[in-house]
């Protein structure tokens, strides 16, 4: 399902885009179960069966309409998307998209984990000119919530989703600025957003320029961070496209947040990776989920500052 609404919570009205082959809500920060798609079970109906689903995220899924299923995951994904007020209006501007990992958690301030949600930080921050209006896309699910298989089991399937799928509907849907994507995550959300950063970085065509990443524990999963990175450093092109990491982590968290980004920080200074622009702060008297609304907000006033202080 992709829910859509205003980014200063205008006045919500509902729309169907035939074209689309989506439900589209346009309005205030609507909770995911209390916005089913029109005449359609609501979106906590558990997801089709692998084995007798044949869609794909551009395609309705006809079992359970407004959900949409990933063949390349096996699961079925809830998408929110925020549009600035002058998305309608302003017909000829294109936006830069901010992807928000865990969306059903930190996306609009429906969950207690960050009231207001990054869709009101942004709000907030474009008030202030301290970054431009942009596209903001959620990923959540319809189900069970499947992060520690996405971020952690099997990232490079979530990857092919993220990239493969969900970033070209995203873009053909609505009006975007490929070059200009931000990935963020919080936990095993910043573990993915680092892992994804490790991996495209040198491609020709990367799928985000920027990353948030905050209190992240890098040795989970052993050491497939620190390995893809030592793969990285060593292939002769390290990448010419400019891309920036925010990292951030509480300076009251255990250690296994708190060293492992000390030492992701000190290993990226250390190869003085050419594209690359990355910054660490702390937050000393922060805890892990205490430094989420000052981390996202100071991260994303950094990425989209130029150049970055």
């Amino acid at each position: 399902m992709i829910v859509t609404h205003g980014a200063r919570h205008s006045a919500g009205r509902l729309r169907l885009l035939a074209a689309m082959s989506v439900v589209v809500v346009v309005g205030c920060a609507p909770a995911p179960e209390a916005v089913p798609p029109v005449s359609s079970p609501p979106v906590s109906a558990p997801p089709v069966a692998s084995e007798t689903s044949t869609t794909t995220l551009a395609e309705p899924n006809r079992q359970t309409p407004g959900l949409f299923h990933s063949s390349r995951v096996g699961d079925d994904f809830q998408i929110y998307v925020s549009v600035p007020d002058d998305y309608d209006r302003d017909t000829d501007v294109s936006y830069p998209v901010v992807y928000v990992l865990d969306g059903d958690w930190y996306f609009n301030g429906t969950n207690a984990r960050l009231p207001g949600g990054v869709v009101g930080i942004v709000s907030s921050l474009v008030e202030t000119g301290d970054m431009p209006p942009a596209i903001l896309v959620g990923i959540g699910y319809a189900g069970a919530n499947g992060r520690s298989r996405d971020f952690g089991e099997t990232p490079r399937g979530f990857h092919a989703f993220l990239v493969g799928d969900l970033i070209p509907t995203i873009d053909e849907r609505f009006r975007t600025v490929p070059t200009d994507r931000t990935l963020i995550g919080h936990s095993a959300g910043a573990y993915s957003a680092v892992y994804a950063l490790l991996r495209f970085m040198d491609s020709d065509d990367p799928p985000f320029a920027k990353y948030i990443a905050i209190s992240g524990n890098y040795n989970w999963n052993g050491t497939r961070i620190w390995d893809t990175e030592e793969r990285l450093s060593r292939r002769a092109e390290k990448g010419d496209v400019p891309v920036a990491l925010y990292l951030a982590v509480g300076g009251m968290e255990e250690p296994g947040f708190l060293l492992t980004s000390r030492r992701l920080a000190d290993v990226l200074a250390e190869r003085e990776y050419e594209n690359l622009e990355s910054k660490l702060r702390i937050y000393s008297n922060a805890r892990h989920r205490d430094v989420v609304r000052r981390a996202y907000t100071d991260g994303l006033k950094w990425v989209f500052a130029s150049p970055h202080e």
